[in-house]
């Protein structure tokens, strides 16, 4: 009978440590950083150039999770939320874009009078200060460029970073409404930081 408590207070204990393990680790709650596309600013004087940009499957697929409130995290695919928004993006700042298949598409870059090419790296953070509620209220997503001319010489590199911000009484209609503000800032500062640079005017 002793036998029979002792195992049973055992299992008792293992469940209990279970269920506060559950409760310490938290889930990964999934969010969208995608923009609203009408929020992406046109460049005051478009650059007259044809310009590529690659982001490969392997990105494309990508899922990041990273903190949200209460001990729980967030998950995203930021290179598959933000594709239409870097289209828009570049399409604000030069006359002609054009998605590459691969970075070396030597036929898609002559066929389209391509003269630049971008490859875009991002990576994001976030954050909150509530322990009671999982969205995030802080939130940051960095976009950074590298162009290269046809022939794949390094002309710029630009480096624009958003952040957004949302308190529970904003975000209780959408969850992911701070994730969603950092990306239209990066994209925004993305137009500028293009459009600014005297290199890709040459």
């Amino acid at each position: 009978m002793l036998n029979f408590i002792g195992t049973m207070g055992r299992a008792a204990s293992v469940a209990a440590s279970a269920v506060v393990v559950a409760l310490v680790t938290g889930c990964a709650h999934p969010i969208s950083v995608a923009p609203d596309l009408n929020q992406v600013p046109q460049a005051a004087s478009k650059i007259n150039k044809t310009a590529a940009y690659y982001v490969s499957a392997e990105d494309m697929a990508k899922e990041v999770e990273t903190p949200g409130g209460g001990g729980d995290k967030v998950k995203y695919a930021p290179y598959r939320d933000l594709d239409s928004g870097l289209y828009k993006a570049f399409s604000q700042v030069f006359d002609n874009v054009v998605k590459l298949k691969s970075p070396q598409d030597a036929a898609a870059i002559a066929a389209q009078g391509v003269s630049l090419v971008i490859k875009p790296t991002i990576t994001t953070s976030s954050s909150s200060d509530s322990v009671l509620t999982w969205p995030p209220t802080q939130f940051s997503v960095d976009i950074l460029c590298t162009v290269t001319d046809a022939s794949g010489k390094e002309l710029v590199r630009t480096h624009s970073t958003g952040q957004g911000a949302a308190t529970f009484s904003e975000f209780v209609g959408d969850y992911s409404l701070s994730a969603k503000r950092a990306s239209q800032d990066a994209l925004a500062k993305l137009v500028r930081d293009l459009a600014a640079s005297d290199a890709l005017r040459r």
